[in-house]
């Protein structure tokens, strides 16, 4: 699994390799993607400093939109890192986005606050996880508000294994790589609002945040691996 090998550049990456537990979920029926084929490098720039891809708007539209386009059931639960950082997470599991298939996860732009009122509103017993996290669930209360948050990134997994020129003739030449732990690059597409984890042994990592809020994406980059190791 991912977070076993590689500290990722967004806390829900440190999930996203594991099969999410049955903790809570937006209604919904079977996946079935829209007709307009969206693609991973279909970025919309917009004046305020957001983007749209994948048909959703980051920092507006809601978890509920983007499960209402794919009509893909989702489960959603809280997380608290080891640093007590807390975020509200929705993974889709395989969806199909236009003609592609990918696991897609989801972090929601939320208040700590708020995440830290309903964890001791709901007294309920977390699980651990592999990453050190600790998974809380939520009420069905807690799932109605949830669920109309707005998205605040989207972390894409394909399930093809693009190559690094498919790569850079989508997505241009990036501003900057960062070098980590062998097999991982990180190639910063700061104003698309993009941040590709690119693995020279297996499948890549998509991460789409609106480009105001890019910071968010490269604070938790590991460091540079020192030269020659």
């Amino acid at each position: 699994m991912l977070h076993h090998v590689i500290r990722p550049s967004l806390r829900v990456l440190r999930r996203f390799g594991l099969a999410f537990f049955i903790v809570a979920s937006l209604a919904a029926c079977s996946s079935k993607a829209p007709d307009h084929p969206f693609l991973p490098w279909d970025i919309t720039l917009l004046p305020d400093g957001t983007s749209a891809v994948f048909g959703v708007h980051l920092s507006k539209d809601s978890m509920l939109e983007f499960k209402r386009l794919y009509n893909q059931k989702a489960d959603l639960a809280i997380f608290v890192d080891p640093d007590k950082k807390t975020s509200l997470e929705a993974y889709f599991g395989p969806t199909d986005v236009g003609a592609l298939s990918a696991n897609v996860a989801i972090v929601a732009q939320v208040d700590e606050k708020l995440l830290q009122s309903w964890i001791s509103a709901d007294h309920a017993k977390p699980d651990p996880t592999p990453s050190g996290a600790w998974k809380y669930p939520m009420s069905d209360e807690q799932i109605r508000t949830a669920q109309n948050l707005p998205i605040e990134s989207i972390t894409y997994k394909p399930s093809a294994d693009y190559s690094e020129s498919l790569i850079e003739r989508r997505f241009g030449k990036p501003e900057s790589i960062r070098h980590a732990k062998e097999p991982y690059e990180y190639w910063l597409y700061p104003i698309k609002g993009v941040l590709i984890t690119v693995n020279k042994n297996g499948r890549d990592l998509f991460q789409y945040i609106a480009p105001k809020d890019f910071a968010k994406l490269t604070a938790s980059i590991p460091p540079e691996a020192p030269q020659g190791k």
